[in-house]
């Protein structure tokens, strides 16, 4: 299983539904303003990655920046940039107009592993 170091979080989000099947995964806003959902999409407006398990209208621990958890779709190299699956997972990224929440810290070989990342609020990739 991974380690990780210090993340910042968004203060105040809440889940929309239930996210305790969705650790460690990528969520994006909600309709309702103040809560996140799963990604669904690399070009969604993703937030980060959620560090903690909360049921539906509990606060949800939206990592944006540092080092943190996430679980990979597939084959992850180490350094590769990291979008969001249409199952909320990272995964690697080198198409112009995903988004971009951070940069694996370690490789994964299957999905479903848990890998540490360095998050970076998302961004368009460009280049």
């Amino acid at each position: 299983m991974a380690t990780f170091g210090r993340y910042d979080s968004i203060p105040g989000l809440l889940a929309s539904a239930t996210l305790a099947a969705s650790q460690y995964k990528i969520v994006k806003v909600a309709s309702t303003a103040g809560e996140v959902i799963v990604g669904a999409a690399a070009t969604d407006e993703l937030l980060g990655v959620v560090q903690n398990d909360p049921a539906a209208g509990e606060p949800a621990d939206v990592a944006f920046l540092g080092i943190g958890k996430a679980l990979a779709e597939a084959s992850v190299a180490y350094g590769d940039p990291l979008t969001c699956s249409t199952t909320g997972r990272v995964k690697s990224t080198t198409t112009n107009g995903h988004k971009v929440v951070g940069y694996a810290l370690e490789a994964s070989s299957a999905a479903g592993d848990i890998i540490r990342v360095i998050l970076s609020p998302a961004y368009f990739r460009s280049t």
